[in-house]
Parts: C-alpha cells; structure tokens; sequence
C-alpha cells in the first residue's frame, strides 16, 4: 500500500490539516528523529482478553481492510476524548497539540507534539532545538504484533491516559520485574555501555545508580541520566550513550519496587553464635550510618530508631 501521513489539531476539537508533499517530507523527517529512540521506551501489548480491547485505535485500524481509505480522524477524536474529563470538558493539565499519523505497509505510528515551537507551524519543519527536550511529545508504533507495541512518553513518566485511556495498552513489565530487572543488570555491571564500565569511577557510577534507586519512588531513565551529569560522574549527550544494549528492554520509566530491592539488598549477617542481624538493605543502612562496622575492634554499632527505642529498652534494659 502506498504511504499514509495525516495530521490533527487537537484543542478542544479535533481539525484535520490539509498537508503537501513539501509538508509530508517534513512531517517524516519528525517521525524519523522522534522515533528513533532505543532507551525511552515503554514496552506494551494490547490484551485480547480485556473487555474492550476493540475499542483500541490499535485494533481497529489492524483489523479494517482498507487502510488508504479509513477514518483516521477517529483515532484523533478519540484521542481527545481521552484528553477530557467525566464532563467531556478538557483536562487542563494535558497539553494540546498536533497529533501526527504515519502508516506504511500495515505498521502505523501515532505521535503527539506538544510544543509546537520546536517546528515551523506552517511547514512542520524542524527547528534547531527538536530533540534537546524530552517532555513534549508522545509516539506509539505497532507493527502488527499486539504483544509488542512500543510507547515513547517523556513527560516525566508515561501518562496513562495516553497509552492506557486512549490506546487501550497494558505494560509488559509489572513495576517489581523492572525493579528487579535494573538491580539484576546493576549487579552484573551490564546495565551501562562497557565504555562506562571501564572508567576509573565506575564504581561510583554504580553506587550512585543503587542510591537513586534507594531515593526514589520512581525510576525513571532520563532523570537518571540527568542526575548522573549533574553529579560530574558522567559528561555524556544522550543516553544511548551511557545505557547498554542488555537494558534496552527495561521500561524508560517505573514506580520503583520496595519489595524487590529488599529481596535483593536484605542480608541476615551472623556475628556468632548466639547473635544475627537481619537488615532490609544493607547498603543504604550503611550509607545512612544505621549500621557501622568497626573491623579493628570487632564491633558493629546499630542506631535505633527513636519509634523503636521504648521496644529495644524493655527488651534488653531489664536483662
């Protein structure tokens, strides 16, 4: 089939944009530059087992038969509609903008840009700043797997009103398998480029990784990459730079699990016979000075939370 690109102003209505081959060949250059990203990802599927999985513009543009002549301002009012509060007024806190269509051989592209200012309005050409932020535009692409659909959203994380309400996906990932995945990774010095690996403050560099995790409620790739700039650990551009190949597959961003960092960082530690230490994780008890280990005079000093002095008193003041 021949190529399809279409174009909707998305405000408080849905407008279709007439384009020419002048705007089309700009409009694909967009596409080529903002989906090209490997480490922004968001890996998800569309259930065939969920009530309304045929309510997904993903499924109902694969299943129409003629691809040239369907309604593609359909996947635009829908996008509005998930744009919108319970009283189909707009939520303002989701940002109007074009959305861009792109089908070629039964794979299609759908892409939101939300700051306007980083292309020409009239010709949708690129101006200098494209690609230096992040935040302002969304794309989904689909091949013709519903198990493997990609979503690319940087604002901050991935809105589910985009890839949830209005396409009707799911994560591959659950919040705890990307944890666990990240730490996994961490461990076996396989989450960065070996260029990363091989410098001198490696080992910074992945102690700073673990600490972000402790921090954090949230994973997030490009803040990551970001913090690790700002800390003068890494002077990199961007982050197919600094992530390897083997993390590709880990969701650009998460709710961190607390469950499975414990899993990972809980150590029971045995002092003799009679006396073992348990810790939830071991290494940020250690950062936090809760947990010293004096080698030359065989101590460990333990602080105790002030919630749990009165318990450790009646416990052991009596003995």
């Amino acid at each position: 089939m021949s190529l399809v690109v279409k174009v909707f102003d998305i405000s408080v209505e849905v407008k279709s944009n007439s384009i020419d081959d002048s705007q089309e060949k700009n409009i694909l250059k967009i596409f080529d530059e903002l989906s090209e990203e490997t480490h922004l990802i968001t890996n998800c599927f569309l259930d065939q087992e969920s009530e309304n999985y045929k309510d997904s513009p993903i499924y109902y543009f694969n299943e129409a038969d003629n691809k040239v002549d369907f309604d593609y301002k359909k996947i635009a009012e829908d996008l509005l509609k998930a744009e919108c509060k319970a009283d189909d007024t707009r939520n303002s806190t989701i940002r109007e903008g074009l959305l861009f269509i792109k089908v070629n051989n039964n794979f299609i592209t759908i892409m939101k840009l939300e700051k306007l200012t980083v292309i020409d309005k009239d010709t949708y050409e690129i101006k200098s700043e494209l690609g230096k932020e992040k935040d302002y535009f969304k794309v989904c692409t689909f091949k013709g797997d519903y198990s493997d659909i990609k979503i690319i959203d940087k604002n901050r994380t991935a809105a589910k009103y985009w890839y949830q309400k209005f396409l009707g996906l799911t994560r591959k990932q659950t919040f705890e398998d990307s944890t666990k995945e990240v730490v996994n990774l961490i461990e076996k010095d396989q989450f960065f480029q070996q260029e990363i690996v091989e410098k001198e403050n490696y080992e910074e560099i992945k102690r700073f990784t673990e600490y972000y995790m402790f921090d954090n409620k949230k994973f997030d790739k490009s803040d990551l990459f970001n913090e690790l700039n700002s800390s003068g650990l890494i002077e990199l551009e961007k982050e197919d730079e600094l992530f390897s190949a083997e993390s590709e597959n880990i969701d650009a961003d998460f709710d961190i699990s607390e469950k499975a960092l414990n899993n990972k960082y809980k150590r029971t530690i045995s002092t003799s016979d009679e006396i073992t230490i348990t810790t939830k994780n071991y290494l940020e008890s250690l950062r936090d000075n809760e947990l010293n280990f004096d080698e030359k005079n065989k101590k460990i000093t333990i602080m105790i939370d002030d919630d749990y002095l009165t318990n450790v008193k009646e416990e052991l003041g009596g003995e």
